[in-house]
This record gives structure tokens, sequence and C-alpha cells, in this order.
């Protein structure tokens, strides 16, 4: 987990919901009846609502132990009925930095993995540990980057910044910055790959202030 408190994990969900309110809703502060509706409608967002709160808890715990362990009581059955209903878990333990873009919920399973800033992630998609030959390192995915329908990520291996994980992509070991990968198993399919019209609403780095 990046070094921080509560109020980071906060910060986070902020620019989440600036990224989809940006590209579903057409601005980054839309009037209270658009978000009313979209909060109401949109499963995309409450999977990465109950994520940021699973954070959220788990460092409350650390500060206040007595709250922390209730609030994680709650993150339990959130997370419980979303695997339920939408098929999609997406771990406390996993740390995504913020712009978290979920554009299919279904089948996204996200186990521990350190995954950047700006991620967009499609269904069916499973990241975490590999358990092959007792091999349980997890991923370390950079910033801006697009993973599509049915990808599988695992294992100790680093992903670059700005990389684009094709549809079925079965992933397990590195790829450089700004790749296009693509098949089974993965492979770099192309270099110096342009990303930024999938990626759609880039969350500019800490250093510089979130939007």
């Amino acid at each position: 987990m990046r070094p921080g408190r509560v109020s980071q994990v906060d910060s986070d969900f902020t620019v989440d919901l600036a990224k989809m309110y940006t590209i579903n809703l057409g601005s980054r502060r839309p009037s209270l009846l658009a978000k009313v509706r979209f909060w109401l409608t949109d499963y995309e967002l409450r999977c990465v609502a109950c994520y940021r709160f699973g954070r959220w808890a788990t460092r409350l715990r650390e500060e206040r132990p007595l709250l922390g362990v209730a609030a994680l009581g709650v993150f339990w059955f959130w997370n419980r009925r979303n695997l339920r209903i939408h098929h999609a878990e997406i771990g406390r333990r996993a740390d995504i930095g913020p712009g978290l873009l979920v554009m299919h919920r279904s089948g996204i399973i996200i186990g521990p993995a350190v995954i950047g800033s700006n991620c967009v992630l499609h269904h069916n998609v499973t990241i975490g540990q590999r358990i092959a030959a007792g091999n349980h390192g997890v991923p370390t995915i950079g910033d801006d980057v697009w993973i599509g329908p049915g990808a599988v990520i695992s294992g100790a291996i680093t992903v670059g910044d700005g990389c684009t994980i094709s549809a079925g992509t079965v992933l397990s070991k590195d790829v450089p910055p700004r790749s296009l990968v693509g098949g089974n198993p993965g492979r770099v399919i192309a270099r110096d790959y342009d990303n930024r019209t999938m990626i759609n609403f880039v969350v500019p780095d800490r250093a510089a202030g979130t939007p």
C-alpha cells in the first residue's frame, strides 16, 4: 500500500469520479440530478466505489481499530454482493492509482497487484498472483495501461507505462512501456503504440496536481 493516510484514498476516488463523470456525463462537475442518476444506474461505478471503500477501511483500521474492523465488515458484505451479482471482485489488497475506469464489470477478478493511474479494465480480466511452481509474485502495472476483455496478467512481472494489452492476452513476462501486447502466451506485437484515444481521459501526475 502506498504511504499515506485515509485522505489519500478519498482523493483517489475523487479522481475516479472526475474521470467517470467526464466520460459518461460530459463534465467533471455534472449537475446533482445527473450524479444521482449515475450513482443509481452505473454498476461499474459501484464496483470501483466498493474497492476504494475497502482501501479506506483498511487504512481506517490502522488508525482507529474498532471503527476499521466495522468498516471492513461492511466492505466484506458489499464485496460479496458484487461478486455474486456482478461477478466482479477488486480485492482491497490491490494497490491501484487514481483514475481507475471499469468499462464492463462482469468477470473482473483482481487480487494482489500494483497498478498505476489511468488504468482501463474490460470484462473477464484476471490480474494477480501466479500459482504455478510456487511463484506467488504479483504484477506491477504502470500508468495509462489499457487492458482488454479476457486478458490474464499474472506473476511477478512489470508492465510498462502506456501499454495496451489486447483481448484474450495471457501475459506472464515483462513488457516495455508503450507496447501493444497480444496472444497466448503474450508477446509484444508493436512498440511505441499510442493508446491515448483508448485511455480517453488522463489524470495528471500527482506532482502536477489532480484535476
